[in-house]
């Protein structure tokens, strides 16, 4: 067997046509990747990753495995030494094992020379060194069984012919049908079961899934199946016209019967190892336990497809990865479905799907593509649309944060992926909604104000208006409280029942100004004073872990504002000036109520100090201003025209003032110790510690409040975070959204936020600078090195036989 694996590697090194068969693999791959200009060009795509390597491999392999495959056997045929081998100390199988090995062995002395690829990813990475090492070894697997996969389909057409032409078309053919071929067939209008079946047996879906360094013990079993398969059906060829074909034949349905047992047992006793560094690719158990509550299919629409940048093409394949992922655990397959809405050629029909998607919350963004005849824009939907018995639910992909790089919100938007469609899913299985309460009773915001709020929380929750005496009457209390900018002060008998709901786990968000400003004033132009505001509460919020403090924050990073630069008596001319008591708040990336989100717009903001040792609180700023601040006491007099002459650089020395907290625990009690007969006016039990429950205290009503207009008696709404004169819509909705979903969430969905994928990018300066030289070398240098092993094949072959 060995003499045979030896014969067939020195056949192959000893002619120049092996050679042949490696150099042009080999230049194909460096002009695709490094040279032309397209969708798997490394350079281009800008990203410190070889997935455009693995996606075009299989398709080389096409052309590369045939040519070297075409040989084995159809040669023996040719020259008529297959009987000869026949007759030897040989079983057929073993024959073709030998054969086999000696064409995997030819493969992989061929792929071995791209490693160069890995180094010049390694090398231009920003810092270098900055891949996914583990990811990449992972896929270089899977692309070995890949090409294990290929090797034994190209024996199978060796066998069937003595012409090497014929064979190597018809393992090209058989090669490809395989990897597409059943895929097509899926694709077609057959039944569920069908469609699994054949997405199953073709190759395409398996190394996929390898192919991104995940190492699934179905994908193993499959290729390990599929390989000793077309080996046995290989020897069965050549046995065809021995006396042992029909015992042969029956070992042939019996190894299938097999492997269809052991593809069964398979698929129900599996094991993933993700090779990634950040385990991208594994579920959390909290989406494991959502996906097998459903008991129905689930549809997919991606509106990601056609022609796209390569970090739009990079978070299309994350979302489709995301839903292999799913599948991988689901007893009911989710599919999906990209679709190109520029596919339909009717502009009143893509009109209408425009119209729809927006209907159903997609936010569209412009897409510029450059074109030959120039720059083209297109509109587009980074969404999806979840569709699940007759319900469905749109979800926005794409985290646009205007603060931050593309790159940036690209690969955040890729974090949040499994929490977006895991979100959606608990949507619409239904589950009972919970109740979130806005408190009414001290002049809080009122439905108008909080409207846009209110509209979105309604589609997870009953958003009802209690008053505070009403919190812990009944049998079912609020998930959640909102107390949102209250005006007037809060009694004692409200502070206790609030108080009294904490206690029995409720949850309490607190949006409070403890600064007075007259809007009104400043409207007119006039100078307003700005005074401290008793709201009888901060007594409260003092024993619970914070202190809001009577003072506003400045801050440099703030909106712009509209000002009069006309000289008087002249036609009045705008241009945007700072108004630093509108402070653009920024999010905390450390938790996941405000990661990746776009700054908070605010207005005559507070600061918060928490207080106290309170060993069984947790205490957590999620909302902060920037790193150039500064803090004004109160009273103090305010005008617009401070914006004429503004404070001094200097004076913005205070860095990330806390504006927002959060405080989760044990509380105790602000009323311990205290005789509460007074007002306890419902007669309740009165407990002195909590239950396990959250508080968010904003020094900022107005972040909850969208702007109110009223004309020829009707009411009009923005939204909430919109800002009139720079048109942009910053993230207070979304904060705020994030907010209530904490506070409410039992099951840990809100976890899945937290997850971080390190944003690896190539070194654009380096990438510029001397992209000559990493093309060069990614061309020449695998063409070298496997010269270079020819060259001492041959001088160890003729130095053994002079000898």
């Amino acid at each position: 067997m060995y003499s045979l694996f030896r014969k067939e590697i020195t056949g192959f090194f000893g002619s120049v046509t092996g050679y042949l068969v490696a150099f042009v693999f080999l230049i194909a791959n460096g002009l695709f990747l490094w040279v032309f200009p397209g969708n798997y060009n490394l350079l281009e795509n800008g990203y410190a990753t070889l997935d455009s390597y693995f996606s075009l491999a299989p398709w080389i392999f096409l052309f590369l495995v045939p040519a070297l495959t075409m040989r084995l056997i159809a040669e023996e045929k040719r020259l008529g030494t297959l009987e000869i081998l026949v007759t030897r100390p040989l079983s057929l199988f073993q024959l073709v094992w030998a054969k086999y090995l000696a064409g995997l062995f030819l493969v992989a002395v061929c792929l071995l020379p791209t490693l160069v690829y890995f180094y010049s990813i390694y090398a231009l990475g920003n810092p270098v060194g900055n891949w996914d090492s583990g990811a990449a070894w992972g896929s270089f697997t899977g692309l070995f069984f890949l090409a294990a996969a290929y090797v034994a389909i190209g024996l199978l057409a060796s066998s069937l012919t003595d012409n090497q032409i014929f064979a190597f078309m018809a393992a090209f053919f058989l090669s490809f049908f395989f990897y597409t071929g059943f895929d097509f067939m899926a694709s077609m209008n057959l039944p569920v079961g069908l469609k699994s079946f054949f997405n199953g047996i073709g190759i395409n879906k398996h190394y996929l899934s390898m192919s991104r360094g995940v190492v699934d013990s179905r994908d193993v079993v499959y290729f390990v199946s599929l390989t000793f398969f077309v080996l046995m059906l290989t020897s069965i060829f050549l046995r065809q016209k021995q006396k042992k074909l029909k015992k042969q034949l029956q070992k042939l349905a019996l190894l299938a019967v097999g492997l269809i047992l052991l593809a069964g047992i398979s698929s129900r006793l599996f094991f993933r190892i993700d090779l990634t560094t950040e385990q991208r690719y594994s579920l959390s158990p909290i989406s494991k336990e959502l996906i097998n509550q459903l008991d129905a299919p689930v549809k997919i629409n991606l509106f990601l497809a056609g022609e796209l940048p390569p970090g739009f093409r990079k978070l299309q394949l994350a979302v489709e990865e995301k839903i292999e992922d799913m599948n991988a655990y689901a007893d009911i397959r989710v599919r999906y479905e990209s679709m190109n809405p520029y596919q339909l050629k009717n502009a009143n029909e893509r009109n209408q799907l425009f119209e729809n998607l927006i209907s159903l919350g997609l936010q569209p963004t412009d897409l510029r593509l450059t074109r030959d005849e120039g720059t083209v824009t297109h509109l587009i939907f980074p969404g999806a649309v979840i569709r699940y018995k007759g319900e469905e639910i749109g979800v926005n992909l794409l985290k646009n944060n205007p603060a931050l790089a593309a790159e940036v919100n690209l690969n955040n938007s890729v974090e949040t992926l499994e929490f977006e469609l895991m979100r959606a899913l608990q949507q619409l299985l239904g589950h009972e909604k919970d109740e979130v309460a806005f408190l009414n009773g001290q002049s809080e915001l009122n439905d108008a104000e909080t409207h846009d709020l209110r509209t979105t929380l309604s589609e997870n929750y009953r958003v009802t208006n209690r008053l505070a005496t009403d919190l812990v009457s009944g049998e079912m209390q609020p998930k959640a409280l909102i107390i949102a900018d209250p005006s007037q002060p809060f009694s004692e008998t409200d502070k206790f029942f609030i108080d009294q709901y904490l206690m029995r786990g409720g949850n309490l968000l607190w949006l409070v100004d403890p600064v007075l400003v007259s809007l009104d004033s400043l409207s007119r132009g006039e100078t307003t004073l700005a005074f401290p505001r008793d709201l009888n509460l901060m007594d409260q919020l003092f024993r619970y872990g914070v202190r809001v403090n009577p003072v506003l924050v400045q801050d440099v990073e703030c909106l712009m504002i509209p000002v009069n630069t006309a000289p008087v008596g002249s036609a009045p001319k705008f241009t945007p000036a700072p108004w630093y008591y509108s402070p653009l708040l920024t999010p905390a990336q450390s938790h996941v109520i405000s990661r990746n989100l776009n700054r908070l717009k605010a207005e005559f903001v507070s600061s918060i100090d928490t207080v106290g040792q309170h060993i069984d609180v947790k205490k957590t700023v999620i909302l902060h201003t920037s790193t150039y601040s500064r803090i004004v006491k109160t009273p103090e007099e305010i005008s617009l025209q401070s914006i004429n002459n503004p404070p001094s650089r200097n004076l913005f020395q205070q860095s990330l003032v806390p504006v927002g907290v959060l405080l989760e625990g044990q509380f105790s009690s602000a009323f311990k110790n205290r005789i509460t007969e007074d007002f306890n006016t419902t007669h309740i039990e009165f407990l002195p510690e909590s239950k396990p429950a959250k508080i968010i205290v904003l020094a900022d009503g107005s972040l909850i409040a969208n702007q109110v207009s009223r004309r020829n008696g009707q009411t009009q709404t923005r939204p909430l975070g919109y800002d009139n004169f720079s048109q942009q819509t910053f993230g207070n909705k979304e904060f705020l959204v994030n907010a209530v979903n904490y506070l409410c969430d039992d099951t840990g969905i809100m976890s899945l936020r937290s997850r971080v994928f390190k944003l690896r990018l190539l070194d654009k300066v380096k990438v510029r600078e001397e992209k000559f030289f990493w093309q060069l070398l990614n061309l020449l240098a695998p063409l070298a090195l496997i010269s270079l092993f020819g060259l001492i094949f041959n001088f160890v072959r003729k130095r053994k036989y002079r000898g």
